[in-house]
């Protein structure tokens, strides 16, 4: 293949050290600038959240090495294509149009296209943390970290999203998308919210029509912090788009329906993702036992290697967010402005359309990362009202 003929000696050393380099600098110029304009708790914060998805990003690479994955064919594609325009179209083909520049003009080998790629999904991480913070105040619980900075530095979300592929720059879209709405009455937003929609359209147009169905539902749930006339505005675009778009997802995705319930052509790739060897087939399983596996499995029983052991350890810590979730965040559902009620709808039905037509356990792990920013958004919002239940008892009974 392309990617390894590219693998030989001094030209890959200098290839891979000249991108470190320049990320290396591009970040340092950003964790400054973020430090400068945002409530960061420090600037090694974001140095550490890049240290961690670096190292998952080498070990995505040596796994990919390892299991011949997906990005090898993307940047394959690339490598090969002659027209760039001719890739500008929904799905998989708008991977390799990204990666084409890099990987035709710039001659750049595998493992720096991979590198870059990564830092996409960094950048998409840090959109998330900012939004969280814009929105959410937490007290230090760990070494002056708060749980908005801990819940970030998991692993799963980083290491798929570290690749030559559609994992890292989905989270991108998502991650401006979410970001730019925090504050969407701002100009310069606005702008991030386009460019997000564009990239999630592109890449997954069924995910960029959850975006859209979220925003609907949110809008018209909420009845203050919003002026009438903005309110109807955004819904009425929202509705629009899901109207124009309807159709062209359904194509895309090859599909008869929108109830993906009783989609026939759904539940067959349903099946087909279910002979996959990276995973136990959950295609027959019921709805709620597919959402369960969707978010919380492996399990340790049903895990398999390290990496099943690492994820298994992650989703004890999901199980937990959710029980916090349950206790605390849905009797105060009524103080939840616009913003973070679309969160929640884009994680349920996200995550509810993503369960339907992941035929395994092991794409369930992949395919999850994308919404996983969403949970935490929830779940730090349910810890504010913890803090206010623990305040008020120290109020009632002072030490």
């Amino acid at each position: 293949m392309e990617a390894f003929n590219r693998l030989d000696g001094t030209i890959l050393i200098m290839d891979i050290f000249i991108i470190i380099a320049l990320i290396l600098l591009l970040n340092t110029y950003l964790v400054k600038a973020l430090n400068n304009k945002y409530d960061i708790k420090t600037e090694s914060y974001l140095w550490i959240l890049f240290a961690v998805h670096f190292i998952l990003t080498v070990t995505y690479i040596l796994f990919a090495f390892a299991t011949r994955s997906d990005s090898f064919s993307y940047y394959d594609r690339a490598s090969h294509a002659e027209n760039w325009l001719e890739m500008l179209v929904y799905g998989t083909s708008f991977i390799d149009f990204l990666a084409w520049p890099f990987v035709k003009l710039l001659s750049l080998s595998y493992i720096s296209v991979m590198i870059l790629f990564s830092y996409f999904g960094y950048i998409a991480v840090v959109l998330f943390y900012l939004a969280l913070i814009e929105n959410v105040k937490l007290k230090p619980v760990w070494y002056n970290l708060t749980p908005t900075e801990l819940v970030f530095l998991l692993p799963n979300l980083h290491f798929w999203s570290s690749s030559l592929g559609k994992g890292s720059v989905i989270l991108l879209g998502l991650g401006l998308f979410i970001f730019g709405l925090s504050r969407f009455n701002r100009r310069s937003r606005a702008i991030l919210i386009i460019s997000g929609s564009l990239l999630t359209l592109m890449i997954r147009p069924h995910i960029f029509l959850t975006l859209v169905t979220s925003v609907m539902i949110g809008i018209f749930i909420t009845r203050s912090g919003i002026k009438p006339y903005i309110k109807w505005l955004i819904f009425s675009i929202a509705v629009i788009l899901f109207l124009y778009l309807s159709q062209d997802v359904m194509k895309f995705t090859n599909t008869d329906s929108l109830d993906v319930l009783s989609s026939s052509t759904i539940s067959h790739r349903a099946e087909e993702l279910s002979k996959s060897k990276t995973g136990i087939d959950i295609s027959n399983y019921n709805l709620a036992m597919k959402m369960f596996t969707f978010w919380f499995r492996p399990l340790f029983i049903d895990a398999t290697g390290v990496m099943g052991l690492i994820v298994s350890i992650e989703n004890l810590f999901y199980l937990f967010f959710f029980a916090v979730i349950i206790k605390s965040a849905i009797q105060n559902w009524s103080d939840w402005n616009g913003w973070f009620r679309i969160s929640v709808f884009i994680f349920i039905l996200g995550s509810f359309i993503l369960a339907q037509v992941t035929g395994n356990l092991g794409i369930a792990m992949r395919q999850k990362a994308q919404f996983m920013p969403f949970f935490f958004i929830i779940y730090c919002k349910a810890l504010i009202y913890q803090q206010y239940a623990y305040k008020r008892k120290q109020q009632i009974n002072p030490v």
